[in-house]
């Protein structure tokens, strides 16, 4: 099938989905910004806030937690797309073997980016070592910013579906890592207006005392997975990127 990509259809389809499982939405928020909250506290309060230790620490829990309700909540969405059934308590649990490949996914683009990013800094400040680096808003730290932004976002763009296809195809990590690159392109300016639009919504979230966020956060999520469904169901050479038939939920 080749059938045009609207943003207001998505977000159109988004809001149905959250409306209608709106507590399932908010639980995993909460429960998301309380581990944060809870571990956050404790390692603070263990290893103190300067603490190297405890920042690695830090860093690694959180990145383990977050590797794992991500593909929890991807699993509860894609059953609540195509089965319309109330979740039951094991699609909850997240899938080892695919929290795994997200983690693994996760350091291979960490690696890329730490990469790209030593590659840039290096070569903007090889003749230029008299820059005051202590300022981050210094305007001579423009430059190299941007340069780094560039290769961040077109990153961040065709590699979003990443979890989706672990979870929804069961791909491993080199596989989805091709499968997104594949599905976004020729799309990149379309999803870069739904991440604009993402963006405006957290930004409405925060203004609202932050409290907002516990709907727009997870609510960004959901209309990264209906435009995930809308790509597959336009995409046209399944077979390139091992796309399984599925099923439209939304008459696409």
């Amino acid at each position: 099938m080749d059938k045009s990509l609207s943003v207001n259809e998505i977000l159109a389809d988004a809001w149905e989905l959250a409306k209608r499982n709106i507590w399932v939405l908010l639980g995993f928020t909460a429960v998301q910004f309380a581990f944060i909250l809870i571990i956050t506290t404790i390692l603070t309060s263990v290893f103190g806030g300067a603490s190297g230790a405890g920042v690695l620490i830090q860093n690694i829990i959180l990145s383990l937690f977050d590797a794992f309700f991500t593909v929890a909540f991807y699993q509860v969405f894609f059953k609540l797309i195509d089965e319309d059934t109330d979740p039951e308590f094991p699609d909850f649990i997240p899938n080892l073997v695919k929290a795994i490949n997200f983690l693994i996914v996760k350091l291979i683009i960490g690696l890329v980016l730490v990469f790209i990013i030593a590659v840039i800094s290096s070569v903007y400040f090889y003749n230029k070592q008299d820059i005051d680096t202590s300022n981050p808003f210094s305007w001579d730290l423009l430059p190299v910013f941007a340069l780094i932004a560039i290769p961040l976002v077109f990153l961040t763009i065709r590699l979003c579906f990443v979890v989706c296809f672990i979870v929804d195809q069961e791909s491993g990590a080199s596989e989805s890592i091709s499968q997104s690159w594949a599905i976004t392109k020729g799309h990149f300016w379309f999803i870069t207006l739904l991440f604009l639009v993402m963006l405006g919504l957290n930004v409405l979230g925060a203004m609202a005392l932050f409290i907002g966020l516990l709907f727009t956060v997870p609510f960004s999520s959901l209309i990264l997975i209906i435009a995930y469904r809308h790509l597959v169901n336009t995409y046209t050479e399944e077979e390139e990127i091992l796309l399984d038939d599925t099923e439209d939920k939304y008459g696409n």
